[in-house]
């Protein structure tokens, strides 16, 4: 076993953990294995096993836990810590799934067999984010053990589906599960994040006329129809390009799969094309999707054989909590705390649960969990071991400062 403990926040942690560090240490690192141990892939998207281990986990740290069905074989478990009153309520969030590993032979380690290796765990989720869910349960159970005096109550939710629709969050928000604060332990290194992208996942068809591939002229060819929709969102790209959000930067859009014809010797008369466009918190649905129709209405215009049509799969919002808020301003001491570091808070480009808890559940809400977004969804996903270690001190910080 290799770990290394960075010399400044390994100062703070032996003053702040009495004594205990050590084990507190290990702890938080043996929950990470334990989780990655447990498969959730998704796809499938069986979460049964995870959320049975969830349950006794948090069960057996002295958590008052109840576990549902979001969807069968997909249960959100969540833990309650009640201080003198129910409120306020401060949430950590994290989600059980992971998505799946597609050839496990080029792994470095065996992905469901957690190895550390120079101040790493390898493993698939240790970064998105089994690390997140140990590092809130083991700040949940250094609180019940060291017994501050809470006024309000901690909410740990560990919820399913986070990789396909993050329903499961959702879904707790309509069973009236809220909070006055909460925290995405999503991987961002251990950044205050105060604002994401949200995604418009599209699929645009184009419809051609088949024919030999001796005499393409009597043929209408799909695939390079939808060549021009790919040149013209990639010159949408730069445009988009020129207006900046302060913490999130510029919108995108991204081509991500093709598909047309089935025989080499045949002009293929469909093709299918996925794309993503990420928004900015501000942006309006409606203004959105009208740029991507003017773009393939002049399209049309100018191409009479073009024949194209384009659905939406999915919209999920952008978010944004002010940088004044309470759960803002002392995320940002806690971290600057315990790493020693003097942070400010930014964005983060991708898109996860925080749009739920914002838009939906009103809940000022920041991003902050252990592990690199650049490990998340690769081979050889790694976590930093000191991170863990860091974050479950961060949580255990912003908890008690709150709720104190």
């Amino acid at each position: 076993m290799i770990f290394e403990i960075h010399s400044k926040s390994a100062v703070i942690m032996s003053k702040s953990i009495d004594g205990h560090s050590n084990r507190n240490h290990r702890n938080v690192i043996e929950l990470a294995k334990e989780l990655i141990r447990v498969r959730s892939e998704n796809p499938p998207g069986d979460q049964r096993s995870i959320g049975d281990f969830l349950e006794s986990k948090m069960k057996e740290i002295g958590l008052n836990v109840e576990k549902y069905d979001y969807e069968e074989n997909k249960p959100n478990v969540l833990g309650r810590l009640v201080g003198e009153k129910e409120k306020p309520v401060l949430m950590l969030n994290g989600h059980v799934d992971t998505v799946p590993v597609r050839d496990a032979a080029e792994w470095r380690f065996a992905p469901f067999e957690p190895t550390e290796s120079e101040g790493k765990l390898y493993g698939r989720g240790a970064a998105d984010m089994k690390g997140g869910l140990a590092a809130m349960i083991c700040a949940a159970e250094r609180i019940i053990e060291t017994g501050p005096k809470l006024r309000g109550s901690l909410l740990v939710a560990c919820v399913v589906d986070e990789e396909i629709t993050g329903y499961g969050t959702k879904d707790i928000l309509e069973k009236g599960y809220t909070a006055d604060f909460a925290v995405v332990c999503e991987p961002n290194e251990l950044q205050v994040q105060t604002a994401h992208k949200g995604a418009l996942e599209f699929e645009v068809l184009t419809h051609g006329r088949a024919a030999h591939s001796s005499r393409p002229r009597q043929g209408i060819n799909a695939i390079y129809k939808m060549s021009k929709v790919c040149l013209a969102l990639e010159d949408y790209l730069s445009e988009l390009e020129k207006v900046k959000h302060p913490l999130v930067g510029n919108a995108t859009i991204s081509v991500g799969i093709i598909e047309g014809g089935y025989k080499r010797n045949v002009v293929p008369d469909a093709c299918r094309m996925q794309a993503e466009r990420r928004v900015l918190p501000g942006e309006q649905w409606d203004q959105v999707k009208g740029d991507l129709e003017k773009i393939f209405q002049k399209l049309r215009d100018e191409d009479q054989d073009l024949s194209l049509q384009w659905k939406v799969l999915l919209e999920c919002d952008a978010s944004e909590t002010p940088a004044c808020s309470p759960i803002v301003q002392e995320s940002v001491k806690a971290v600057s705390k315990v790493t020693g570091k003097e942070i400010e808070p930014t964005g983060f480009g991708a898109t996860c649960d925080m749009r739920f808890l914002v838009n939906q559940g009103r809940i000022p809400t920041v991003i902050l969990g252990p592990g690199s977004v650049a490990q998340a969804h690769v081979e050889n996903e790694y976590i930093e071991t000191q991170q863990l270690v860091d974050a479950t001190e961060i949580y255990y910080r912003i908890s008690t400062k709150l709720l104190n």
